[in-house]
């Protein structure tokens, strides 16, 4: 039997991704539902009320236990995270009171209006008499809702996650199943409401993010063709995890970029392929299985916020 699930929520101007994944005994993962909604009616004063009742039918339809460890997700632009220093050997409550005293004098940030969470950084080299300190604040609006909604469907909301973050790490899974041998050079290109970026990855460790200034799927092929310059003749394999539907020929757009539009060069053997949010996933269910095969668009936040409540129940 697979342990508890865990229940990843994704909401954007598209509408709702939802995304219910399980770790096996053995290690493995289980896609056990996924599904997309239109968002409510835009102004609709009881749309959370409404989104609750669409989360619970849900539930209902795919046997979703009242179990699952749910995460949803933030907009990155809606987060604020900074560092700051503590001094060692202090309560939680005092780190907290110091975090809440930074956000207020020192960012603006005030207790009624911002939810502030933070952890304590592992130092690889300790400094004595101080720990570091990663401060998270988002808005208590964006988090209540979120409460809110979840709360209505009978669920308990366990985590809060910038999706762009939670639709990294998905790459970044899907990548190592799906490349299999990592050695040498390659690039990860992460593409989602938010933005782009073009993870350089070394011998299967990440040596460097790079943003990408790109604002429509048309134009991503040049832009990499630019970001990829001088490193073509190093580079083994470019990865595509992007969040929109596109045609196979984007691929091959891709590919004339990397080496000038010119067949037979060097960048012709740059492997340019699709990474797909399931990879590696064990999936029955003959409706999910048609999913997996056929789409990725919209669902690598949603996966990320899953796999990152899996995570947690393993631990």
């Amino acid at each position: 039997m697979p342990l508890p699930g865990a229940l990843g929520l994704a909401r954007d101007a598209r509408g709702w991704h939802m995304v219910q994944l399980a770790r096996e005994p053995d290690g493995g993962v289980c896609m056990l539902a996924a599904s997309r909604l239109g968002r409510a009616a835009a102004g609709d004063p009881e749309s959370m009320g409404v989104d609750s009742l669409r989360l619970q039918d849900w539930m209902a339809d795919c046997a979703c236990v009242q179990e699952s460890r749910v995460v949803a997700g933030l907009p990155r632009s809606s987060v604020r995270v900074w560092r700051m220093t503590a001094p060692a050997g202090l309560e939680e409550a005092d780190l907290e009171h110091m975090a809440r005293m930074d956000a207020q004098s020192r960012h603006g940030l005030l207790p009624e209006v911002w939810q502030l969470d933070f952890g304590v950084v592992p130092a690889l080299v300790p400094e004595r008499g101080e720990v570091e300190l990663l401060v998270a604040a988002a808005p208590r609006a964006e988090v209540d809702g979120w409460q809110q909604v979840v709360g209505g469907a009978g669920l308990k909301l366990g985590v809060l996650e910038v999706a762009a973050h939670a639709a990294r790490a998905a790459a970044l899974r899907a990548w190592r199943v799906q490349a299999g041998e990592v050695a040498g050079r390659h690039g990860i290109v992460v593409w989602t409401e938010g933005g782009a970026s073009l993870l350089w990855m070394l011998d299967g460790a990440l040596l460097a993010e790079q943003a990408l200034e790109v604002e429509a799927l048309a134009d991503l092929a040049g832009v990499l063709g630019h970001a990829c310059r001088g490193h073509v003749t190093s580079l083994r394999g470019l990865w595509l995890a992007v969040d929109e539907a596109a045609e196979e020929a984007f691929l091959q757009q891709v590919r004339e970029a990397l080496h000038g539009g010119v067949a037979g060069t060097e960048g012709s053997r740059v492997s340019v392929q699709w990474l797909h949010p399931w990879a590696g996933m064990r999936v029955e269910d003959a409706g999910l299985q048609r999913l997996s095969a056929i789409e990725a668009s919209g669902w690598w936040a949603a996966c990320g916020l899953a796999l990152r409540g899996v995570d947690a129940w393993s631990r």
